[in-house]
């Protein structure tokens, strides 16, 4: 028996259709897929997110400051999501402790004892400590702090100052605040008479203060770095990044954005230096 012509053509065309879509099929399925791109763990950071100008809050909520760019910036160089966290100074370092952050940044001052318990960088602003009173106050020296009320952040080097000197300028009563707002809070308020703590901060704060004096400064020098777990892998490749924020300039566009002015000559904003 003889099959009708058009019933030949459109066999023809089915096998044809179900031929070429099997070899594509096959095709697709035989070609190598790509291997899927591992995302690397986010870069997880503490901070003190009342720091002006190191860390803060702006109005819209975003976490800005120097520090804050300057871990933006390691983190996109380390090809790092970053994930940024707010605590206060005390509880940071145990945070760090516990291996819940990787990194602890505050405006953090390298000391001896912190060296033992943790990891620093390389030093990138070098500072000091100093004594703000209100405008109309009578206290113009260190020597004035005689049975006075001070406030410090405690675990800090100024609490450590008036911890070791407490004795020999007589000061009073000591008050622990949890940050730089608190303690101008206090002294706004007299229930202080001085608060002590790191100058660039009290500096920055006085821009939009007119009733806020800085009288003396305590005559410590301070670098800051930023604080590892001790032993941390991610020590040397931070420390890597910020010696190249250094030589690129990245970390002096950053300094003119946050205090208005250049660092000086030879600071360790533009100079690369050794891990203490």
């Amino acid at each position: 028996m003889t099959m009708p012509a058009r019933w030949w053509r459109n066999g023809v065309w089915r096998l044809g259709y179900g031929a070429m879509l099997l070899w594509l099929i096959l095709a697709v399925c035989t070609v190598p897929l790509a291997p899927a791109v591992a995302q690397l763990p986010p870069l997880r950071v503490g901070a003190t997110l009342s720091n002006k100008p190191w860390q803060f809050r702006s109005p819209e909520g975003a976490v800005i400051g120097f520090e804050a760019d300057l871990v933006r910036e390691i983190a996109a160089g380390l090809g790092r999501p970053l994930v940024i966290e707010n605590f206060q100074f005390s509880d940071m370092l145990a945070a760090l402790t516990e291996g819940r952050i990787d990194i602890a940044m505050s405006s953090i001052s390298i000391t001896p004892e912190r060296r033992e318990r943790f990891d620093f960088t390389q030093p990138y602003y070098l500072t000091t400590q100093a004594l703000v009173v209100m405008r109309g106050s009578s206290i113009r020296s260190l020597a004035d702090l005689r049975h006075r009320t001070v406030s410090v952040i405690p675990e800090t080097t100024s609490d450590q100052w008036v911890t070791a000197n407490r004795e020999l300028y007589r000061i009073g009563e000591v008050r622990h605040v949890r940050g730089l707002d608190e303690g101008l809070d206090e002294l706004t308020h007299r229930r202080v008479d001085a608060h002590i703590g790191d100058m660039p901060a009290l500096l920055y704060r006085l821009l939009g203060r007119n009733d806020l004096a800085v009288v003396a400064r305590l005559g410590t020098r301070e670098n800051y770095g930023l604080m590892l777990a001790k032993g941390s892998p991610l020590t040397q490749p931070i420390d890597d990044m910020i010696a190249a924020l250094k030589r690129n300039g990245t970390l002096a566009r950053i300094h003119q954005t946050w205090f208005g002015s250049p660092p000086e000559p030879g600071s360790p904003v533009t100079q690369v230096l050794p891990r203490p």
